[in-house]
């Protein structure tokens, strides 16, 4: 016969191991992100690979666009909707959810003015800054090359906002929140941890410029590879971050002063 004990065991483990699968493990540092993405990618390389040809298939049409004419700028916003989708698959996976090709056809359809409005914000940033940068630099002032400097940073904390932004407003268990709330969280979680999401932004910059020399690769699994690191990397980051505010607002209305109850 079963012990008494066993069902108690096995109610105290049942939870525990359903948390389990609900969160991704941590993955505290870069290395730990790689490895993990590295194990997930290949056992959903064939839902990543079409995910990632229809965003080089669109990355280069829009390159092909803006080349004929430089009105073709005001397309690339369009490249948000097959990033959404990348990362609409790669957060499910860090996530341990059941996952398909058809996950990322659904973040083209759903959410697609926000999704549009994520990928002009980044557009715009990056094309004043980087305007600024350049007749920064061609001016022969002092003040034109630290107006350019400012600006380089801003692009910076523009590359680094933008890796960050796209796991959180895609995170399916997020998906109640209000975009802005999702967007809010993404700038804390930069503020909060500048030097690790520097380095894994610097990562990801030399590997993307790698990859774009070896075209095969950026047009096959590159960007979908990225996208995996980060949603490893990003989303654990962003629970714990989001543990440790609602434990300093509860401890603050907590320690906060109390009404004497009034005298009957």
């Amino acid at each position: 016969m079963a012990s008494r004990a066993e069902p108690a065991a096995l109610a105290l483990t049942e939870p525990e191991s359903a948390d389990k699968v609900a969160r991704p493990a941590p993955a505290s540092t870069i290395g730990g992100a790689i490895r993990a993405a590295g194990k997930n990618a290949y056992y959903h390389s064939w839902r990543l690979l079409p995910a990632n040809i229809v965003w080089a298939v669109v990355a280069i049409a829009l390159a092909i666009a803006i080349l004929v004419s430089p009105l073709g700028l005001v397309l690339v916003p369009v490249l948000a909707l097959p990033t959404a989708g990348i990362f609409r698959i790669t957060t499910r996976i860090a996530r341990g959810q059941a996952v398909s090709f058809w996950d990322a056809v659904d973040a083209w359809r759903s959410d697609i003015v926000r999704t549009l409005a994520l990928g002009a914000g980044i557009t715009l940033a990056v094309a004043i800054l980087g305007f600024n940068v350049a007749s920064g630099l061609a001016s022969a002032s002092a003040l034109g090359w630290a107006f350019a400097t400012l600006a380089a940073w801003g692009l910076v904390a523009t590359w680094l906002f933008a890796w960050t932004a796209w796991p959180i407003v895609v995170d399916p268990d997020r998906a109640h929140r209000s975009f802005a709330e999702r967007l809010r969280l993404a700038a804390l979680l930069v503020l909060a941890h500048p030097v690790r999401i520097g380095a894994f932004a610097i990562v990801v910059a030399v590997f993307i410029a790698v990859s774009a020399v070896a075209i095969v690769a950026l047009v096959t699994i590159s960007v979908a590879f990225a996208a995996l690191v980060a949603s490893e990397l990003v989303l654990p980051a962003a629970d714990r971050l989001e543990t440790q505010l609602r434990a300093q607002r509860e401890a603050q209305l907590g320690s906060g002063p109390r009404t004497p109850p009034a005298s009957m």
